[in-house]
């Protein structure tokens, strides 16, 4: 069984079901390629080698604010189990984030180490964490967002 803990009580306060560029987690893989598209990319899947109860699937977007991301995520049934929003960014786009994601979802403290820091926010077995470290003097962040309700329907296989 997949625990997503809450880092912060005031999380559970809102309701609202987490979002972040227009993806949720557990959104459907056609809801998934359709703001792809929105996005200016195309969303491509393929059976996963590993376990076939999964398709691996990838795209390039061009986000609202600026900034290419690669996306990465692990489907199950037609179900976005896992999905990973990744590349550089400026500082002052991550506070942004860390700013409407708290206002929506509650304010989290940020776990530091070194040169990483992570925030996170869960609803309902459902999560974002924004990952962000220093690589060649470069801002990379990454955003995942899990849906452990899909997770979990797949049992101990």
């Amino acid at each position: 069984m997949v625990v997503l803990a809450t880092t912060n009580p005031l999380t559970a306060q809102s309701s609202a079901a987490l979002e972040f560029m227009g993806f949720r987690p557990g959104m459907s893989s056609a809801d998934v390629q359709a703001r792809v598209s929105a996005l200016g990319g195309k969303w491509s899947c393929s059976l996963s080698k590993v376990d076939s109860r999964f398709s691996e699937c990838r795209a390039t977007i061009n986000a609202d604010a600026g900034g290419q991301f690669q996306l990465i995520g692990s489907v199950v049934g037609g179900t976005t189990a896992i999905l990973l929003i990744s590349g550089e960014v400026e500082d002052s786009a991550l506070t942004r984030w860390v700013d409407d994601l708290s206002a929506k979802y509650g304010k989290v403290t940020a776990r530091l180490a070194n040169t990483q820091a992570m925030w996170q926010w869960v609803r309902a077995r459902r999560m974002i964490r924004i990952t962000t470290r220093i690589e060649r003097s470069n801002r990379v962040a990454s955003v995942s967002l899990v849906d452990g309700i899909t997770l979990d329907s797949l049992g101990g296989g």
